[in-house]
Parts: structure tokens; sequence; C-alpha cells
């Protein structure tokens, strides 16, 4: 049984008081060694991966302080998965527990660790058969080290390179141009790939939720947050704030594809790990408010809309109830259903069709149709 390679929490946290209302009184916890809590009914479920004993109860002190929303949901923490004796040790155990819980209908939570943990989060969906998106939050891209620009061991080009190839898509949010190799940027270009750059996401971030709702797995570098927002002081001068990176939680939680979130490199001050206590609080909160929306041919709760360009005939449609938009993509590969996405559509947003109307073909409708080439 996956939930085998657990440890249970520290029972300094799980015995202290709390009020009815806070998450450490209402969540499930697991507490005795071996004696796993009830996961019917629950929805979401966290673990931290400790580097050495103890480091997740700074942050479970914060979480379990926080006051519930009205949720009409269960969630749980299962524990802390301390690292194994290699990182494929590790990346073994967080692959086995993903597996488990997305197959159970529950969303695995991995907190801790560092990012390459992403790797064992994407191979989690070689038994389940299925094709995935990827985003990432990172200040820059993961293809090499500090020495070689591009290194096979870099958890993103394995994820790109090693079979069974699984990724349909893959998405950077927060990139920061002066720490990315423009080789970089141009082989994501060249495989049709997105990247959002910090200070364009940042003047309006309502831009990165398409990518966000389209998302499968979405893996959080904790560095991409602005250093004064993480109490240290070495680290990137600029970033994401300390609300912009809860509103991306919002934006994970809310986002009704979403299977498996990671927050990783996490660093061991308090202002951190109260930060990304909020964050899980706001993944909490999105996730309440999921409507899962399936854009259909004369469906009274879409408005569709045909732009002709040139020879080009753009479709897009509109949802009645939450104001989202979706677009068919170019070409005929995406014209059959996914199973994570609506059929033959991809999430966009309203400017993109107004500019449309303006003549200006979508950036993500191109990218559609290169990989439909």
């Amino acid at each position: 049984m996956a939930l085998l390679y657990l440890q249970p929490i520290d029972s300094e946290i799980h015995l202290s008081d709390y009020k009815p209302q806070q998450v450490g009184f209402q969540l499930q916890k697991y507490v005795h060694e071996g004696v796993f809590p009830d996961l019917e009914g629950v929805r979401i479920a966290f673990f931290c991966v400790e580097r050495f004993k103890g480091e997740g109860n700074a942050l479970r002190r914060h979480l379990y302080r926080l006051y519930m929303g009205n949720w009409g949901f269960q969630i749980a923490d299962l524990g802390n998965l301390p690292l194994g004796e290699t990182e494929e040790d590790t990346h073994f155990a967080v692959k086995e527990l993903s597996e488990y819980l997305i197959r159970k209908g529950i969303i695995p939570l991995v907190v801790g660790g560092e990012q390459h943990i992403t790797y064992a989060m994407y191979r989690a969906f070689d038994a389940l058969e299925q094709m995935v998106n990827l985003v990432t939050v990172d200040a820059k891209f993961d293809f090499g080290s500090e020495q070689e620009l591009f290194i096979e061991s870099s958890y993103l080009s394995r994820i790109l390179s090693e079979p069974p190839v699984n990724l349909l898509d893959y998405t950077n949010i927060g990139y920061q141009s002066y720490y990315v190799a423009q080789e970089e940027l141009d082989l994501l270009e060249k495989m049709c790939f997105e990247a959002h750059r910090l200070g364009n996401i940042t003047a309006d971030l309502r831009t990165i939720e398409p990518a966000m709702r389209n998302a499968d797995i979405i893996s959080v570098d904790m560095s991409c947050v602005q250093t004064r927002d993480l109490g240290l002081e070495r680290g990137y001068v600029n970033g994401l704030t300390n609300r912009e990176i809860c509103t991306v939680a919002r934006y994970a939680g809310i986002s009704s594809n979403v299977q498996i979130c990671g927050i990783f490199e996490i660093p061991a001050t308090d202002m951190a790990a109260q930060l990304v206590a909020e964050m899980i609080w706001y993944f909490y909160e999105g996730f309440n408010f999921r409507t899962k929306e399936l854009p259909l041919v004369n469906d009274e709760n879409y408005t569709k809309y045909i732009v002709p360009i040139e020879d080009i005939q753009l479709e897009f449609f509109k949802s009645n109830l939450t104001d989202r938009w979706w677009l068919k993509p170019g070409g005929d590969k995406y014209a059959q259903p996914q199973n994570h996405i609506p059929p033959g559509l991809i999430p966009c947003l309203e400017q993109e069709y107004e500019a449309a109307v303006q003549g200006v073909i979508p950036e993500r409708w191109w990218r559609s149709y290169r990989k439909a080439l």
C-alpha cells in the first residue's frame, strides 16, 4: 500500500488545541503509525516531503490555525514522506502515492523537497494512461545547471524526452528574462510550448488563467517569489509577490482539470512557511468554487462566436455561467475529445476574441495549428 511510505504527524502539532472552525480541527490527520485516516469523501490530501525530521512542523503550525471557509468537501493531512536513500527512491514513493490518490479521486498536494519531484508527479500518469498538460511557476527553466545550458538529467529534460512521453502541453509562468538563455526560449518556441514573462503577468495576472484552467499538473518553485516576501537575505530581488502567488494557488484550485499540485524549494524561514500555508488555504478556497464546464454544440449555456479572418474561420465559445472563453484550435490534431479538456477546444481570454475581431489571430491558435502539422 502506497500510504506505508508515510510517517505520522508529530504529536506536538496534532495534539494542540484548535477551535472547531480551524483547519487543524477539521481535517483528517495521520497521527498513529499504520492507522491511516478514513479517506472516504476526502477531495484533497497533502503530505510533506521532509529533507530533515520535523521540517513540516512549521508549515502545519501556520496552516492548522487558519480558519476554514464554507467548504463542502473534506481535506486530509497524510503526514510526512522522508527522503529516500537516493533521488530515484524518493521519486518512486511520490509516484506511487500520487497515483494511488488520483485513482481514488483525491488531489495530492505534494509540499516540500526540490522541484525535480515534479518528474515523479508526472510519472504517476504512466499507469493512468493519460496525456497531461504541465504548468510550472518558476523564475527560470530547469533544462540545465549553472555549468551547462542543457543536461539530460534535469527534470524538465527528462519529462520532454524520456518514454513514455505523456506530455501534451507545457507552460511556464513567471520566468525572468535575465535568468533565461535565448536558446531555452527558442526550444520552447520550437516545441510550440508557452512561457509567460514575469513583467507581463504581473501587469494583469488574469492572463495566466487559461493556462491554469488547462493544466493537469502544477509545479511551483517558491524561488519565483521575491526575496523580501520569503524572509530571506539572498535570492531573487524580483519575483511574484505574496499576494500574487496566493492568486496563482487559487487559480490552480479553481481549475477543474488540475489533478495534482506540488510546492517545492520552500526556504527554511517562518515567513515562507506562513506563505505556503496560505497558498494551500487558497488552493482549498479555489477548489470550493470549481465549475466543470464542457462547451458543446447547440448548448444553451454557451454562446458561439465565429470570426472570419481572410481564409481562416475562428470559433470562440463563451460560458453564459462564468464568462470564461474557449477557442477551437487550428488543425485537426485535437478534433477528437481529450481526457482532460473539452472536445476540440482550448481555454482562452475574452481579449483574444476582441483582438480576433480586429483581425489579429491569437498566438495560442497558431501554436495549436503548428502542433497539428
